[in-house]
């Protein structure tokens, strides 16, 4: 095992050093020492959630599915294809509760609003139906009939 292999293993054990600060740390395709960390081992005053692999994913793409801080709000943040932290975020019901950014989209123009609504992951005051993508397809065209009603 290789040193950095050796750093990932302690990353997704939770085990680095407190003063560990090498997150950009990465293999031969961009994963960082801080994608390995990103749900549950990186520090309160991380903020390097831009790093990304060679395909664009992020630190915080990595951390969308409950581990991003509070105060997180670099939602855009995309990999190539478009798809953001958000649209990550929203497939898991992880999106906070005064969240507004619904117009997020990737390349073919599905936006954060259609992945929640695929999920049935809208919140109840959401109003935001006609959003549509590059073909036309709707909010609406794929909510979910188990998420709240308009």
């Amino acid at each position: 095992m290789n040193e950095l292999d050796k750093l990932f293993e302690l990353a997704a054990e939770g085990n680095l050093p407190p003063d560990f600060d090498q997150w950009g740390l990465s293999n031969y395709r961009g994963w960082t020492v801080a994608h390995v960390s990103a749900c549950g081992h990186l520090p309160a005053d991380f903020d390097q959630w831009d790093l990304a692999d060679k395909d664009g994913w992020t630190v915080a793409h990595e951390a969308a599915y409950g581990c991003l801080p509070a105060n997180f709000d670099q939602w855009a943040l995309a990999e190539n294809g478009g798809w953001s932290v958000a649209h990550e975020a929203a497939s898991g019901c992880h999106l906070p509760p005064d969240f507004e950014e619904w117009g997020i989209a990737d390349n073919d123009g599905w936006t954060v609003a259609h992945e929640a609504a695929y999920h049935g992951h809208l919140p109840p005051d959401f109003d935001r139906w006609t959003l549509a993508t590059n073909n036309g397809i709707t909010v609406r065209d794929v909510y979910n009939s188990g998420g709240p009603k308009e």
